[in-house]
């Protein structure tokens, strides 16, 4: 009877198929989280980078008109003797508040995939030195598959963004 039992093999290409199609369905919805992730990341980073052009295109007029970079400075960098123009001057407070604005508009009607599965744009810290601003954001994108042997329904995911407003370098 035992040996009988060990050259059956009736239904044995059954379980093999059903163990395949299990190992497929698990890879698909692995790969299919792992790709939310990665929309998701993609989308941050850009709202992240919109908001920082568009906080380093405020021009702070004081700076800017002080006298620093004047017609005599113009005229010495021409010759190679200058200095390096620092870039446009960026009016930090005015900036900061453009960039929040931003991610705001994007957490509200940013694309409908972020949207769909991404909670609100967080600002975590944002950085200006008078030339250059930097953003740190963050936000938690839900999978679409919660496999029970993971158990991960969320992930946290940063971007860090920083951006320079240069002036136009023209030959001649």
């Amino acid at each position: 009877m035992n040996r009988n039992f060990a050259k059956e093999d009736r239904g044995s290409l059954s379980i093999l198929m059903m163990s395949l199609f299990i190992i497929i369905i698990i890879t698909v919805a692995i790969m299919s989280d792992i790709s939310s992730i990665y929309l998701a990341k993609r989308s941050l980073t850009q709202a992240t980078e919109a908001a920082a052009q568009r906080g380093s295109r405020n021009l702070d007029l004081k700076s800017y008109y002080r006298g620093e970079y004047n017609f005599t400075k113009f005229l010495i960098g021409l010759t190679g003797n200058g200095e390096t123009d620092p870039g446009i001057p960026i009016d930090c407070e005015q900036g900061e508040r453009d960039a929040v604005s931003t991610l705001r508009d994007w957490s509200d009607e940013g694309p409908s995939v972020m949207r769909s599965n991404m909670s609100p744009i967080v600002l975590l810290a944002s950085r200006c030195d008078g030339f250059e601003i930097e953003l740190q954001t963050s936000s938690e994108v839900s999978l679409p598959f919660v496999l029970p042997f993971i158990g991960i329904e969320k992930v946290k995911i940063l971007a860090s963004v920083g951006s320079i407003d240069e002036r136009k370098t023209t030959s001649h």
